[in-house]
């Protein structure tokens, strides 16, 4: 009875006040829906405030919404169908992960969680790069992207009882500054075991609490493990009569979930994989020379129109790549030829200028 006087009575202090301020009839007062103009009031309340923080003080420094948090799922489908190569399968199964994920945040259940598997040089770290640079206006240097070395952040394994906390912690605070985050693990094989299980909580379905919510961030697990692995899968069904390109997520998952839980790292015997947290273990092909001459020819392309000539790829390639046993993969796929790019196209540069002397 008490709350719906003291309802009447906002009602009438209300039709009072629109008759006081805008000069409305008593009469006509009474035919004014309250609950609609109140709606109203505070919609565009919330309007106004959101514009001036949006062109004041977000204008200024990094804020946790849609200025600084894109989600431009289009770039990075564009970005990897253009710049990530022999990579079908990883390029397929990250744009639609993310993209059902963002998609869906609003009712997401969970955090996204992807372990991305493969030889160096195929093509992780460009792909973190990516996502980072399509999810938020700063890229990597974003306040929201949150990535951990392996060697760098948790070098003892003596000391992991304590990254265990600190992990928790800081995981916690960058979910309360942005929901939003995206937490990026390097290195993963050089982690040590059981860092992960602590935040086995976090990423499991109904991850939240009702100051915490971690259903709308992403989680990235980067690691070497399981390279060998994947190239002996491939040539396995390539040579069963499966093209490469054909080759599907199916053929390698279990694989990489097999390897990554008995192969020693901070993925061994973990928690995260026993409790099946992990949305997707995503291969990374090893690399053919085709795939490196794409790499060479890209990294060229930076520093002049020119086109390359068949002698100077031919150069690059016999100093930027080393093949497995079998002679088909590259043993460090496309990671050296930046900087092999970079000092042959000075030395030619260096000669040019001679012969003009």
């Amino acid at each position: 009875m008490r709350l719906a006087a003291c309802s009447h009575r906002s009602s009438s202090v209300l039709l009072w006040l629109l008759v006081i301020v805008f000069g409305v009839q008593p009469g006509l007062a009474s035919w004014f829906n309250i609950s609609a103009v109140l709606d109203t009031v505070s919609n565009a309340a919330k309007s106004s405030l959101k514009f001036a923080k949006n062109n004041g003080y977000c204008a200024l420094t990094e804020c946790c919404n849609e200025v600084h948090v894109r989600f431009d799922i289009q770039e990075l489908r564009t970005a990897l169908e253009s710049s990530l190569y022999g990579q079908h399968i990883a390029r397929q199964v990250i744009v639609n992960a993310i993209g059902g994920h963002l998609g869906n945040i609003e009712q997401s259940e969970k955090p996204l969680v992807m372990s991305l598997h493969g030889l160096p040089g195929t093509g992780k770290n460009f792909v973190a790069e990516h996502i980072t640079r399509a999810l938020y206006k700063r890229g990597a240097a974003s306040n929201f992207v949150h990535k951990f070395l392996g060697r760098i952040h948790f070098p003892l394994e003596s000391e992991v009882k304590k990254y265990k906390v600190a992990l928790v912690e800081h995981i916690k605070v960058a979910v309360a500054k942005c929901p939003n985050a995206l937490f990026i693990f390097d290195e993963v094989e050089k982690m040590p075991p059981g860092l992960f299980d602590s935040i086995v909580a976090l990423l499991d379905n109904h991850a939240y609490t009702k100051a915490l919510d971690f259903r709308k961030a992403i989680f990235i697990f980067l690691s070497n493990v399981a390279g060998p692995e994947i190239a002996v899968r491939l040539k396995s069904l390539v040579d069963s009569g499966v093209w490469r390109d054909e080759t599907k997520l199916h053929h390698f998952e279990s694989t990489l979930e097999i390897a990554s839980y008995n192969l020693v790292g901070g993925l061994y015997k973990s928690e995260l994989i026993e409790s099946h947290v992990v949305d997707h273990f995503v291969p990374f092909l090893p690399l053919e020379l085709r795939h490196v001459e794409q790499c060479i020819r890209t990294e060229y392309r930076k520093f002049t129109d020119q086109k390359m000539s068949d002698q100077m790829l031919s150069d690059i390639v016999k100093e930027a790549i080393t093949f497995d046993d079998t002679g088909l993969y590259s043993n460090t796929g496309c990671k050296r030829v930046s900087k092999k790019v970079e000092a042959y196209y000075y030395g030619e540069l260096r000669k040019q200028q001679k012969q003009e002397l």
